[in-house]
């Protein structure tokens, strides 16, 4: 591959200290909050030996910082493989590939992180993209590709899928596993005679209406706006369905408009329910 645009950086080159070399999923892209250029590769920890995930980043694509950990397993049987990066709203979002030294076998999980910089795993040892069953397709290995693909209210995740362990020899196949718009991840309850009660930290408000993204088909959701006296969750006509755009609605159509730049936080009540992403708006 040659671009005559860009000098790709050499490991021999004394302007280049990034030093390790990642043999699968190597990932650049621009950070826009960072105005910077980031690259995920895969370094090692020697003592133990274990594979983690790596990060530099450059502000011309030529001369790079030097390479540093930014997330590993929680052992030596839970390695990050590697993890492709990607923008998604205000933050990024990561595919962390988890090899198991012990069954042979790499799982694709979600991580967050606000910056390319700090990463957090959600709900580490459970799997974004589930490996089917023995003998399927993608039973041994899944490694999903960089970035997911935007298509109306559908998001695709192609993945590479192998049906069978890491070190052994194995059928490689592309895949696809597609989620519902903006549901990554979310927050469900897990008793379904019991209420379960979200608030969040205090937020700016930036519409006059507020929507949410839930699953409530078996239950309902209801929304109150903290130290507001009629917008409360008695207020809050119940959201019930599966919901991508639920509209919030409180009695006498009372509208967030007066609370527009001020900060506030927002109550959630879940009864058999999972919440995934909220958002402000302003009507059409």
């Amino acid at each position: 591959f040659h671009c005559p645009e860009i000098e790709f950086p050499r490991r021999d080159n004394p302007a280049n200290p990034i030093v390790w070399m990642g043999d699968t999923h190597n990932n650049a892209l621009w950070a826009p909050s960072l105005e910077r250029y980031v690259l995920i590769t895969r370094m090692w920890r020697q003592e133990p030996r274990r594979r983690l995930v790596g990060r530099t980043e450059s502000a011309n694509f030529r001369q790079w910082s030097a390479s540093q950990p930014i997330l590993e397993g929680r052992d030596a049987e839970d390695q990050i493989y590697a993890m492709p990066i990607f923008a998604y709203g205000k933050l990024y979002l990561g595919l962390p590939m988890i090899f198991n030294a012990t069954t042979d076998t790499v799982d694709c999980e979600l991580a967050w992180s606000p910056d390319t910089i700090h990463w957090q795993r959600l709900c580490a040892g459970t799997p974004l993209i589930p490996r089917g069953p023995v003998g399927s397709y993608d039973s041994g290995c899944i490694y999903a590709a960089a970035t997911p693909v935007l298509l109306g209210d559908e998001i695709r995740l192609y993945y590479g899928g192998n049906n069978d362990l890491h070190t052994d020899w194995r059928d490689g196949y592309f895949c696809l596993a597609t989620l519902p718009r903006d549901r990554f991840a979310g927050l469900t309850t897990t008793t379904p005679t019991a209420t379960g009660v979200i608030t969040t930290h205090p937020l700016l408000c930036t519409g006059s209406q507020l929507s949410i993204n839930a699953e409530a088909s078996q239950g309902q959701v209801r929304v109150a706006v903290v130290d507001q006296p009629t917008l409360q969750t008695d207020d809050c006509l119940p959201l019930v369905g599966d919901l991508l755009h639920g509209e919030v609605i409180w009695q006498n159509q009372q509208s967030l408009a007066p609370l527009i730049g001020q900060s506030v936080r927002l109550r959630f009540e879940l009864q058999s329910a999972t919440l995934f992403a909220f958002t402000f708006h302003n009507a059409q």
